[in-house]
């Protein structure tokens, strides 16, 4: 990996669809602005779900999973503040290591936090968030609890929205949201059994959307095929045991043909897209390392 190529790197760690948390609609609009910045982007969430890798950071093997998949690129987090509360035996102490080294492993970092649960411990503030370029909390309170435990604060910030609290509070999905929380992603829209291509896909929408509104138009051109779902082999599934185990047999031994196929086709999609909203607002269609081709980094995980 050349060194230019890891400058654009950036890991991503927080909830993430399919799960309808105001956390995963934090780290999705986050992604939605690297990706508008057409940055590289390794998506890390801490269970199973349409992100790249998952780390649990509460046990030693995710603390030390994430400190390897950061390896010098950014860092922008957002962390359960119970991990700076008093240690607890050698595995936490031990997870707490790992997350601390991924923070200082990183060329940068931005760690949030949501509203502190518990009296932060001084050796672990200093561990974790020492490393770190900045520290976003929820309150003025929270910041001087973490001043009061050792954090230069010169580091320290306030959260400008309560990104942590749920994004639409009543109503049916795709219904107006609160002015306060304009700017988040709304994740009632994504279902529970939506693919990791289809996620994207809609993250790239919210990015051409920001786009054409920095730009001072109200409508993208693409919208009619951004509206349209990314092509995915069908689901391998069976309500009959050994039907399904043949379909999943049959769909890996036709995956070398078929991958290509599906990648190429959603590659001619997201190219479209991009050429027509290039052209709508009158600048050139972009080509080679470009927002046409941006993607989050290939989805290579191993854990399991």
């Amino acid at each position: 990996m050349t060194a230019n190529t890891e400058a654009r790197r950036v890991v991503v760690y927080g909830e993430y669809p399919p799960f309808p948390t105001a956390g995963a609609a934090a780290t999705l609009a986050t992604v939605q602005a690297l990706l508008a910045d057409d940055r590289e982007i390794q998506v890390v969430s801490p269970k199973p779900s349409a992100a790249h890798h998952h780390a649990e950071i509460g046990s030693p093997k995710g603390g030390a999973r994430l400190a390897a998949l950061v390896g010098g690129a950014e860092l922008v987090a957002r962390f359960d503040p119970g991990i700076l509360g008093a240690s607890g035996g050698a595995g936490p102490a031990a997870a707490r290591a790992g997350v601390a080294l991924a923070v200082r492993r990183a060329s940068a970092s931005t760690i949030h936090l949501s509203p502190l649960t518990a009296p932060p411990a001084g050796k672990w503030v200093r561990a974790i968030l020492g490393g770190a370029d900045r520290v976003v909390v929820a309150s003025e309170e929270d910041a001087a609890r973490l001043r009061a435990a050792g954090l230069d604060a010169a580091r320290l910030s306030v959260a400008d929205e309560p990104w942590w609290l749920p994004a639409v509070v009543a109503g049916p999905p795709g219904a107006a949201r609160p002015t306060e929380f304009a700017s988040l992603p709304d994740v009632s829209v994504i279902g529970d059994d939506s693919s990791r291509e289809a996620i994207e896909s809609e993250v790239r929408r919210w990015a051409a959307i920001s786009r054409q509104r920095d730009e001072g138009s109200s409508t993208s051109a693409s919208m009619p095929l951004q509206v349209l779902s990314p092509l995915t082999p069908g689901p391998a599934t069976s309500s009959k045991r050994w039907v399904g185990r043949i379909r999943r047999l049959v769909q890996r031994l036709l995956a070398g043909q078929i991958d290509p196929i599906v990648d190429q086709v959603n590659s001619l999609r997201r190219a479209t897209i991009e050429a027509i909203d290039a052209l709508s607002v009158g600048r050139p269609a972009m080509g080679g390392d470009t927002a046409a081709n941006q993607t989050l980094s290939p989805p290579v995980d191993t854990d399991g």
